[in-house]
């Protein structure tokens, strides 16, 4: 299933790119070029901001993708208000939903609203990173957009992560886990033994360059259904009593 939530891919390309490409290699490539041209502009950007809120999001995405996507800064709630995004197919055990289009903001909110306790941050860095991923407020480019946030967060909170470290597989396999079952410790137990003290910012483009696939971090089986169909809005309901379900020590 092609990734199309516009509906004009043959006409317009995959997410109305720049290039109207639609070859899937290609557009990793162009897309990922974007965001390399533009990464230290949106690091820059960070440094100043003052504090770090959604709005902050929405301007790193703009800048990382708007050479490509038209529509980069614009969140899932302007662009797609009636469709719900999924990894993986209803029929796959793994099957992961993402935050539905009206409560975005709130779940980016509730992340930020978590990395302001720094110490409970440096003990519980999955917590952050797994809200702000459920959240998924854009159609491509959340993957990279995250992480340059999360590590803004980690900066200020006196920590940071070595991702060159990480692997790529597990470190999906554990945050569809951390999303499917948020603050059970999935992401943090495994993110925990690569947390190092504070560095400095001007290692940050290198340390990027050095993460194994980041730019196929926004791809991994993406699908989308709308959200008038009820078995769509049970998966909601279920999934948000299930995610309430969390020990008030941990909100």
């Amino acid at each position: 299933m092609i990734f199309d939530p516009f509906g004009d891919f043959e006409t317009a390309g995959y997410l109305r790119n720049t290039l109207q490409l639609k070859d899937p290699v290609e557009v990793k490539e162009s897309e990922h070029l974007s965001f390399e041209l533009s990464m230290e502009d949106a690091l820059g950007y960070l440094a100043k901001k003052k504090p770090i809120d959604y709005l902050s999001v929405l301007k790193v995405h703009e800048i990382l993708f708007s050479g490509f996507y038209p529509w980069a800064g614009k969140d899932r709630t302007e662009l797609v208000p009636h469709l719900a995004v999924f990894k993986g197919s209803q029929d796959d055990p793994h099957h992961t939903p993402f935050e539905h289009p009206v409560s975005i903001r709130l779940s980016v909110d509730y992340a930020l609203e978590l990395a302001s306790n720094k110490k409970r941050f440096r003990d519980h860095p999955g917590d952050v990173m797994g809200q702000l991923a459920f959240a998924h407020p854009f159609l491509d480019g959340n993957g990279r957009t995250i992480l340059l946030v999360f590590m803004e967060l980690c900066y200020r909170a006196k920590f940071a992560i070595e991702w060159s470290r990480t692997n790529k597989d597990d470190y999906l396999r554990t945050l569809s886990a951390e999303i499917r079952e948020p603050f059970k410790g999935h992401l943090s137990d495994y993110l925990k033994p690569f947390v190092r003290d504070i560095g400095h910012r001007d290692e940050w483009p290198a340390m990027i360059g050095g993460i194994k696939g980041l730019d196929g971090l926004d791809k991994e089986g993406i699908t989308y259904e709308s959200l008038d169909n009820p078995a769509i809005q049970q998966i909601y309901k279920t999934y948000r009593s299930q995610s309430l379900d969390v020990p008030p020590s941990e909100k």
